[in-house]
């Protein structure tokens, strides 16, 4: 019995972390009969970040902003928007104000992003990338 117990222990606490083998929803989820998603709601970071942008003038419908690097170094931008079916043609104008809204905020944009915009409901409504290599 007192072998048995570690085994129980462990087993019970990766349960409760919630551990999976499956990809996570963040990196690109593409479900099988829809456009690709995202589940998660941007952090306090991200919330913080698109709050500065529509003080600054930014899209009112936009509630959550993030950036990272992906693997291979690529600035990823990520906005939550309120929007159901995107910009339409003011989307030029959106990525404008967004690019100029983050250069002041410290972002280099110098080797291009990649932007996934999201709506309420999490489907991905713009992707547009501006790095060299898809733009050549």
């Amino acid at each position: 019995m007192k072998r048995a117990l570690p085994s129980v222990v462990l087993a019970t606490l990766i349960l409760l972390t919630g551990c999976s083998t499956e990809p996570s929803a963040k990196s690109d989820p593409r479900p099988s009969d829809g456009p690709p998603t995202i589940s998660a709601s941007p952090a306090g970071a991200g919330r913080d970040l698109a709050a500065r942008y529509r003080k600054a003038g930014g899209d009112a419908d936009v509630y959550g902003l993030a950036h990272t690097k992906n693997r291979k170094g690529v600035l990823v931008l990520t906005v939550w928007t309120r929007k159901r079916s995107g910009y339409g043609g003011g989307f030029d104008t959106f990525d404008k104000t967004l690019a100029s809204f983050l250069t002041r905020e410290g972002v280099s944009l110098a080797q291009g992003y990649v932007l996934n915009v999201y709506g309420p409901d999490g489907t991905r409504l713009h992707h547009f990338d501006t790095t060299v290599e898809n733009n050549s």
